[in-house]
């Protein structure tokens, strides 16, 4: 028998490995089921659905990607070399190929904080949910998620110690999943760093759960590595609750084609939340944001900033979403997208929306594209600046809005110097 019209190659080869697939995780196995049945109902996304209409993923997946774990020590350590938050004052935990690595791993003790990998949980964890939303990457992620760091942050704690979590994926032909859970309780918090790293045309998919209680306050801060042929897709959902406060980074200069979806649901009043993201990409990289942030409850805020710079042939991509439900009055929420393009065959597409079912609120959206400024550039070069330099100067600008409120100067300098090594066209580290 042939296989349906629209099946890929990589699909058929995770049904087939789910016939026996055992990641040790004995608790898990119910979630899994369930997980894979709804994706095997939905399949993989095509660009006839709405929310992927700029990215055709059978584009990319149309050829094996079965689960693997395999990879040279030497090359694992100078990937864990790359580390572009090693001057941080931080624990670590690493992952290699969908698996916690605690020889690579340096995590250290804070009273108020538990850190833990998924496949050392006897147990579920039980404040840590485990359902997946109506979404093919959600749902292939927890059926294959094979580790996962799990991290709980104790009502009252300013932690001291912030985390830092590599997730490194390797080799030719495989796909890796991984799924992390973090908790911060009542009036706590915590800073934690997620980096992307790896080599090879390899499939990373990466879920990222967070739940703050009330009156907690989280930063996350997110790299992304990878080299020119990986694909990666990243998932982050937030449950936002009473006056509570997350900030979301998410900053992109690897990867042959990344996809990140960020849902953001506001649980409990006076909450806040703001979501940046900064692309730097070349050649053909494609890379897709899909952001869906949920005004559930009043009196909450968002704040959400894209900024994309395409050089080459690079295309970027935005799609975001305000929601704001029945009775979610004075709500303030204010989305934009900018695109930044360097190169003739560059291309930007943004569809920012607002969908608005209460008449007492303050939200707005906006997009913008278009290349560098020529009257800026010709007020640099007047003054002695090279035309290089100039335009160095002017697209690090543009950037900069989204990394100025990350309070660690170790971290700032981090993200700045990948930045600053992408203009000089040295890649990611």
């Amino acid at each position: 028998m042939s296989k349906p019209m629209n099946r890929l190659a990589a699909e058929d080869i995770w049904r087939e490995a789910r016939k026996g697939f055992d990641a040790g995780i004995p608790w898990l196995k119910e979630a899994r089921d369930n997980a894979f049945k709804a994706f095997e109902k939905g399949g993989l996304p095509t660009p006839r659905t709405e929310d992927w209409r700029w990215s055709d993923i059978h584009r990319y997946l149309n050829a094996p990607y079965p689960p693997a774990v395999a990879t040279p020590a030497e090359e694992l350590d100078t990937l864990v070399a790359r580390n572009p938050f090693a001057r941080v004052d931080a624990s670590l935990m690493v992952f290699v190929n969908g698996r916690f690595d605690p020889g690579r791993s340096h995590l250290m003790e804070e009273d108020g904080i538990d850190v833990l990998a998924l496949s050392e949980a006897s147990l579920a964890p039980e404040w840590a949910d485990f359902s997946v939303r109506d979404d093919a990457i959600d749902q292939l992620n927890l059926a294959f998620a094979t580790d996962g760091a799990l991290v709980r942050v104790r009502a009252g704690l300013e932690a001291s110690i912030p985390l830092v979590i590599l997730n490194i994926t390797t080799g030719a032909g495989t796909s890796h999943a991984l799924r992390h859970h973090v908790r911060v309780e009542g009036g706590a918090s915590f800073t934690f760093y997620e980096v992307q790293l790896g080599a090879g045309d390899h499939m990373a998919n990466v879920v990222t759960s967070v739940k703050l209680d009330e009156g907690a306050v989280l930063t996350r801060i997110q790299a992304n590595l990878k080299d020119e042929a990986a694909i990666h897709f990243a998932n982050l959902d937030a449950d936002v609750g009473r006056a509570a406060r997350l900030h979301d980074l998410a900053v992109l200069v690897g990867g042959r084609f990344h996809r990140q979806q960020d849902f953001v649901d506001f649980t409990g009043e006076e909450a806040e939340a703001r979501v940046d993201s900064a692309y730097l990409l070349r050649g053909r990289q494609h890379a897709d944001t899909r952001l869906v942030v949920n005004h559930a409850v009043p009196h909450c805020t968002s704040r959400e900033t894209f900024k994309c710079v395409m050089d080459e042939n690079a295309r970027g991509a935005f799609q975001g979403r305000i929601h704001v439900a029945p009775g979610a009055q004075k709500t303030d929420g204010q989305m934009a997208a900018h695109g930044l393009l360097l190169g003739e065959m560059a291309e930007f597409d943004a569809k920012p929306e607002l969908e608005i079912y209460a008449d007492d609120v303050v939200c707005a959206h906006g997009a913008t594209a278009g290349a560098l400024d020529e009257e800026q550039l010709f007020y640099l070069r007047a003054r002695g600046i090279t035309e290089r330099l100039a335009r160095g100067m002017l697209i690090s600008a543009f950037v900069a809005e989204t990394f100025d409120d990350v309070e660690d100067e170790a971290a700032r300098s981090a993200l700045q110097q990948l930045a600053e090594n992408w203009l000089a066209g040295e890649g990611g580290a």
